[in-house]
């Protein structure tokens, strides 16, 4: 339910980044979220928990031959 930053409007910039910089984006909608997490705040730590946990075992990192320079 965020007025400021509509989820397709997100999605269109994760999109963007993806096609452009081939940045890849770990993306979760919290339903019933509002742009500033009202009511939600324990499922926003669960999950910014969840996807720190995971980046630390490394499940997230993608393998990505390094650019020569």
């Amino acid at each position: 339910d965020d007025r400021v930053a509509p989820p397709q409007d997100v999605q269109g910039l994760v999109d963007k980044l993806h096609t452009q910089k081939g940045i890849t984006i770990t993306q979760r909608t919290i339903p019933g979220a509002n742009h500033f997490y009202t009511d939600t705040h324990d499922t926003l730590i669960e999950e910014c928990a969840d996807y720190l946990d995971a980046r630390l075992r490394g499940e997230l990192a993608e393998a990505r031959p390094k650019r020569l320079r």
